[in-house]
């Protein structure tokens, strides 16, 4: 993440969408070379890759992701703040507006986020080969990763 401006954003995370996001940024620092190497990054590029993408889209992701395993949990749901960019939160309020007005889709930040990780951690399991590694317990600031020579 570069230094520009951030912003202080609360997701409300569905604990097995939490632990789905650690397990696919983990899997990436070792699979993906343009993978950010910390956890913030790589949820700020989930985010602005399903901005991206055209509304049928994100309404096509949004109904795979409602039956993902990872949304049913009988832990309770939380929040947790994040430091997100401030260009990656315009990103995804724009592409909430438009799916509002364009499909009549009306979802907050926190069910955007949920659709982008559930995406994210897919793509994360593919270039894994296999299924995505347990979480960690805690995340640290600056994991090891693979060096560039290592990536296929």
């Amino acid at each position: 993440m570069t230094s520009q401006t951030t912003i202080p954003v609360g997701i409300y995370w569905k604990p097995g969408v939490w632990d789905l996001a650690r397990s696919a940024y983990i899997a990436d620092l070792d699979t993906d070379p343009d993978s950010p190497g910390a956890f913030v990054g790589w949820l700020a590029q989930a985010l602005e890759l399903h901005a991206r993408r055209a509304s049928q889209q994100r309404a096509d992701i949004a109904a795979a992701a409602e039956r993902h395993r990872a949304q049913v949990s009988t832990r309770k749901s939380f929040s947790k703040k994040h430091d997100l960019p401030a260009s990656t939160i315009e990103a995804v309020e724009d592409a909430i507006v438009t799916d509002r007005q364009e499909l009549g889709r009306a979802i907050g930040r926190s069910a955007f986020a949920m659709e982008a990780v559930i995406v994210a951690a897919d793509e994360a399991r593919r270039r894994l080969g296999r299924e995505l590694p347990p979480p960690p317990q805690k995340l640290s600031n600056r994991p090891p990763r693979r060096r560039p020579a290592h990536f296929s």
